[in-house]
């Protein structure tokens, strides 16, 4: 795109009509007017369709209130007929469209006012490519599924749409097996230096945007980053490696790991914590509540880290116990778990999206967790 969208400004949108830039796959231009804030019916459905077909293909921006030309030439900015300070109106009506017209939701569409003199302003769209496709617009009665091409909609075939049910369930196959690759690697010890064989909390955090082709992530960002810490520890070090860049805290006596924080070239995050859980007492973790707080506390830090890096939702989390077998959680007042019965334990998955916070999304990890001990759920959330 040729401006920021968060920053954009008039002089930026009269720029691409001096400039002549056409309408495109990744950009249109809508000549419309909103009276008293309000979009007339007969363009409530065709607006809709655009909106699912950007996010169906790579996402892009729509431009309100710029008209153009029988060539698809932006030639004059006339608005959307609105002032600042109707806007929010308008976008309380736009979201409560899109949620009722376009199935699965999308997240993280967002519109951004940019005034042209105090009765008008244009609106700027911008729809991210979607995880969660394909979407449909609804009518009320029936799916309709469209993806964009040069600088139109048309209609998903048999083809399309098979293709992008086998990408979503492809997706979650990627997600499970790269889960099993992982843990099988940190049970054989081939992560991050000696691990020892005592018992380990591992968490996931996978985006599904990091199983798109090509898509990376710069490591500048997490250097000499104060909120990029292990989940234990005052002090660490860092290193790159085969895996992208990590994070970790020594037990210098054993020159062994005991914690650590692995993100991906892809933005994937992996947390292994061996100290709060094997460290303690003899087959005894940490106060499990603490730990879960602990692990809550840095889980939001790395994902307002990811957003930094716009690293987009949806984001798959998911936690395991392993060589956990007869170990049991502090609890406080001197009073202990039961028992872990088994050597791995593995947790439900959570969902982190634009309409659920991460410690939301975090809950029925934990509590699954908690089940392992033979309690009845979490007790932090």
């Amino acid at each position: 795109m040729l401006f920021d969208i968060k920053n954009i400004t008039q002089q930026q949108l009269q720029d691409l009509i001096d400039n002549k830039v056409f309408e495109n796959k990744e950009l249109e231009y809508k000549d419309y007017s909103f009276t008293n804030g309000k979009m007339p019916d007969k363009q409530k459905d065709k607006f809709m369709k655009e909106i699912a077909a950007f996010a169906n293909t790579n996402g892009g921006t729509i431009i309100i209130g710029l008209q153009e030309d029988d060539d698809r030439l932006p030639i004059r900015l006339t608005g959307a007929g609105l002032s600042m300070r109707e806007f929010d109106n308008w976008l309380s009506s736009f979201r409560q469209l899109v949620l009722s017209r376009i199935r699965p939701h999308i997240h993280g569409v967002e519109c951004i006012p940019v005034e042209l003199n105090e009765n008008n302003i244009a609106i700027v769209i911008s729809v991210p490519k979607s995880y969660a496709r394909p979407h449909s617009f609804w009518d009320g009665n029936k799916d309709e599924f469209f993806i964009r091409y040069a600088n139109g909609i048309t209609y998903m075939d048999i083809d399309d749409l098979r293709k992008e049910f086998l990408y979503a369930n492809g997706i979650q196959d990627k997600i499970r097996q790269f889960r099993r690759d992982r843990i099988s690697m940190i049970l054989a010890n081939e992560c991050v230096g000696d691990l020892s064989s005592g018992a380990k909390l591992v968490i996931h955090m996978i985006p599904e945007w990091s199983f798109e082709l090509g898509n990376i992530i710069d490591f500048d960002f997490l250097e000499n980053n104060a909120q990029f810490r292990p989940l234990s520890g005052t002090g660490w070090d860092y290193r790159y490696n085969a895996d992208g860049y990590c994070i970790y805290g020594m037990d210098y006596e054993s020159e062994s790991v005991n914690t650590y924080t692995q993100v991906f070239h892809n933005g994937i995050i992996e947390v292994v914590e061996i100290r709060l859980i094997s460290k303690y007492k003899k087959r005894q973790m940490h106060d499990w509540i603490q730990v879960q707080q602990l692990a809550i506390q840095r889980i939001e830090q790395y994902g307002e880290i990811l957003e930094k890096m716009n690293v987009p939702k949806p984001w798959h989390l998911s936690a395991s116990f392993l060589n956990a077998r007869g170990y049991v959680a502090d609890c406080g007042w001197s009073y202990s778990t039961l028992p872990i019965e088994r050597d791995i334990i593995q947790s439900h998955e959570g969902i982190c999206t634009e309409g659920k916070l991460l410690k939301e999304a975090l809950e029925p990890v934990f509590n699954s967790l908690s089940n392992a001990f033979g309690l009845k759920k979490s007790n932090v959330f």
